[in-house]
């Protein structure tokens, strides 16, 4: 991990998870601090990382988006049928071609993100991680991804994940040099680490 005492100057390296990844490419009413900070990571030329289960969790997303559309908007069924269904989604090859533009688009569009996989080691820090805490499955990835890659901060609006991640940390003994917390409270937590030039 990083030491806060040295930082300075130095650039940070920040997580994102997918629901900020989401904010950006849906330009998402009420999410301006996600493409704000988005746009000065680029700009600041700062470490931005994300996990490749997020991208899948991308395509996820929207792959669930266009089911639910097609059949309750245009087959016109109800809800119940459609959310019933949903995880047998049987979208046809433009639908599926859709997904991969949207995630294409996404990954030209925002080059600078690096995407990241788990090594051996970081599963291993995965099973720790969610054996010893109250987090979900796909929140435990992105910790132990930001984690292992020695990220500062993970960025995200699951207030849960803040929640539990920062008592996990905290009882770690790792909060100092991994903090995980809203975008609109990044710059704050950059500060608090040591960070003198964001």
């Amino acid at each position: 991990m990083n030491n806060t005492s040295t930082k300075g100057t130095k650039k940070p390296s920040i997580y994102i998870d997918t629901c900020i990844a989401r904010d950006v490419t849906e330009r998402r009413t009420g999410r301006d601090a996600s493409i704000e900070l988005l746009g000065r990571i680029k700009s600041k030329g700062w470490s931005c990382k994300m996990s490749v289960f997020g991208l899948m969790e991308l395509v996820d997303i929207e792959q669930e988006n266009m089911f639910v559309n097609l059949r309750y908007f245009i087959e016109k069924r109800t809800l119940d049928e459609v959310y019933s269904s949903r995880r047998n989604r049987d979208l046809g090859r433009r639908e599926l071609e859709k997904s991969f533009q949207y995630i294409d688009q996404f990954r030209n569009n925002y080059s600078f993100i690096e995407l990241v996989g788990l090594s051996d080691n970081g599963w291993s820090l995965a099973i720790v991680v969610a054996s010893g805490s109250n987090l979900h499955a796909s929140d435990v990835i992105h910790l132990a991804s930001a984690w292992m890659e020695d990220c500062d901060l993970v960025v995200t609006d699951d207030t849960f994940f803040i929640k539990e991640a920062k008592r996990y940390l905290k009882k770690e003994g790792i909060w100092d040099a991994l903090k995980v917390c809203r975008p609109e409270d990044c710059y704050s937590a950059l500060a608090e680490m040591g960070y003198t030039k964001i």
